[in-house]
């Protein structure tokens, strides 16, 4: 049977001028949030960057537990064995 791939070379072609340079490794953080804040302002945005994911996701748990603890939301004490096998319905049996 015959050998059917290509080198690296082949694929690659040459090093200095064939192939594209990519992003780099590790990009500029102060650059790109120099950027971020300029692109933001030109789009009529707050200059600073939103909260992060993390940020957000653990105020928004503090803020359910909170309301949980105080009562305002209902949690759902009983266990699932306790509970109806199916959601309630409108139909007559």
């Amino acid at each position: 049977m015959a050998h059917h791939h290509k080198t690296n070379q082949e694929v690659g072609g040459a090093s200095d001028r064939d192939r594209g340079r990519g992003m780099p490794r590790r990009p500029d953080e102060d650059r790109l949030e120099r950027r971020t804040v300029s692109e933001r302002e030109a789009a009529g945005l707050p200059g600073d960057a939103p909260e992060s994911a993390d940020a957000a996701y653990r105020a928004s748990h503090d803020e359910v537990a909170r309301e949980a603890d105080a009562g305002e939301i209902p949690t759902g004490d009983r266990t699932r064995k306790s509970r109806d096998a199916f959601p309630p319905t409108r139909y007559e049996d």
